[in-house]
């Protein structure tokens, strides 16, 4: 079978990874990247393959079969609507907009154009996702009660050098959180009501570095989530599970998700229990027991996906639509924030 001919648009942090990843993938080859920074043809140059400044000229020249769009988010819904226009299948890097009302118009001209859409929410491919479902769904930690999640790091200066990572919608929540409350509603079902809190004060930048939030899930089970991208800590998804090659892996946990039987942290998988059936209390000893993994290739796995996805083997593993639930979501923390009151998440196509 012909590898899928893929295109990248946007060659930055996210793209690189994508380009290098789809270069020694099988399924595929990568025919051409657009990006109009210096990086981004340098990149190109680097993996030997065209360079477009502008994505419009490149899809008509290149006629990809499926682009991987890893554009700032400000450009997710043009850049989606170009590709549609042409008959190319995406891959949207999350968040799928940045906004709900982008967000719809998106999945609107997706759905009427007929290409397939996935959005990036990789961390669902890493095998501790699977084993967390497995285990919460399964009633091995009884009813879910109560969660804690935390990322913590601090970016370089370097990082806020590019201009829209200072603007409206490049801040902690769009960015970083997002892959939080997507792995959240996934693994605890979908969300009734979220109330943010935001700090600005670690930089002085218009975008937010810090939040706090709690999160009622409609099955009744309590969250709170600490992030910021101006402290330095071990606890973040990049650390717990060294996906990321630039971010040092420091192994610890970053969730811990509570039950009436029993308690689980993740994503390395131990679950804590009074004996096998949970039925113990606090005057007996809590064991732990640590569960194997497959080894983890999420970016990878999610590529693999993305080229079967291309060849209508498989339906999207997030779809167009559950992107935008992760998004309103998201959103309902900054609208939260806003009026000083809970928010229920809510979106309509």
């Amino acid at each position: 079978m012909a590898p899928v001919r893929l295109a990248i648009i946007g060659g930055g942090l996210i793209g690189s990874r994508h380009a290098r990843l789809t270069v020694g993938e099988d399924q595929c080859e990568l025919a051409a990247i657009a990006d109009p920074a210096p990086a981004g043809e340098a990149l190109a140059a680097e993996m030997g393959v065209a360079w477009f400044a502008d994505y419009d000229e490149m899809l008509g020249v290149v006629e990809p079969d499926g682009v991987v769009v890893a554009t700032p988010n400000q450009m997710h819904l043009p850049a989606a609507v170009a590709c549609a226009e042409r008959g190319a299948h995406i891959l949207m890097e999350k968040p799928i907009a940045h906004s709900l009302d982008a967000g719809r118009d998106l999945v609107r001209a997706v759905n009427r154009a007929g290409v397939r859409l996935t959005v990036g929410h990789h961390r669902r491919f890493d095998p501790a996702a699977g084993a967390a479902k497995a285990i919460i769904d399964g009633g091995e930690i009884g009813d879910l009660l109560a969660v804690s999640a935390t990322w913590a790091v601090r970016k370089p200066a370097a990082y806020f050098g590019v201009k829209w990572r200072r603007e409206t919608g490049g801040g902690v929540v769009l960015i970083n959180l997002i892959h939080d409350m997507d792995m959240l509603r996934h693994l605890c079902g979908e969300i009734a009501t979220v109330y943010g809190e935001l700090g600005h004060g670690a930089r002085g930048l218009a975008v937010e570095d810090t939040a706090a939030l709690v999160i009622r899930f409609k099955s009744g089970a309590l969250a709170t989530v600490a992030i910021t991208d101006a402290a330095p800590s071990p606890w973040g998804w990049e650390m717990a599970t060294g996906e990321n090659p630039g971010i040092p892996a420091t192994g610890r946990n970053c969730y811990r998700f509570m039950g009436s039987k029993g308690s689980l942290d993740f994503p390395n998988i131990e679950l804590w229990r009074h004996g096998d059936d949970g039925a113990g209390d606090w005057s007996q000893a809590i064991l732990r027991q640590g569960r194997p993994l497959s080894p983890r290739a999420a970016l990878a796995d999610q590529l693999k996906h993305f080229c079967r996805l291309i060849r209508g083997e498989e339906p999207p593993r997030i779809s167009g639509e559950d992107g935008l639930a992760s998004l309103a979501a998201t959103a309902a923390v900054l609208r939260s924030f806003e009026i000083g009151a809970p928010v229920a998440p809510a979106f309509t196509l």
